[in-house]
């Protein structure tokens, strides 16, 4: 399974570099993607207290399925620190992607060699505390930084998204031999 990781500072630009590669490669390359956001938050849920769902939780199930018309959502209620990223890619294996996108989980992805990553930082101070803890492959740099910085910082390519997001798209093409 392909995997590119987006990990980085808070309000850094991350969610904006998932939403643009998912945007361009599913609609002018056709490719079916998948994406996974870690939630910093403890006490976060995106059930609604109250709900049906909720009420079902509440009552003991450990997981519950909402079907609507256009969309279907599961609800499990697990310890989510205790997640690996093979638990993470199971939750994708029976759905014939060609890339998943994970945003976040910088403490399950940052160290490991098997996963390419993207990193947004804030700033270059912000680059380069994030890549002292930031294993390689790193295909490229984005976020704010991009406004201030241009080029490569430590070999690695500076990419601002507004301006030149064609070319993080083809860093990531590239990387993964999906052209």
């Amino acid at each position: 399974m392909r995997i590119l990781s987006v990990i980085g500072s808070s309000k850094s630009g991350k969610t904006s570099t998932v939403e643009y590669l998912i945007a361009k490669l599913t609609t002018e390359k056709g490719l079916k993607i998948g994406s996974a956001k870690h939630v910093h938050h403890s006490n976060f849920s995106i059930d609604v207290e109250g709900k049906d769902t909720w009420r079902h939780t509440k009552a003991g199930a450990t997981r519950v399925v909402c079907v609507a018309e256009n969309e279907v959502t599961v609800f499990r209620k697990e310890h989510g620190s205790d997640y690996t990223l093979e638990r993470l890619a199971d939750l994708f294996k029976d759905g014939g992607f060609d890339l998943i996108i994970l945003e976040g989980f910088h403490w399950l992805l940052a160290k490991r060699e098997d996963v390419v990553k993207i990193v947004s930082a804030n700033d270059v101070e912000d680059v380069e505390r994030l890549l002292k803890g930031t294993s390689p492959p790193i295909i490229a740099i984005t976020g704010r930084v991009s406004n201030e910085t241009e080029g490569s910082l430590h070999g690695i390519p500076v990419v601002n998204v507004k301006r030149n997001g064609e070319q993080l798209v083809y860093l990531v093409t590239e990387q993964f031999n999906l052209s």
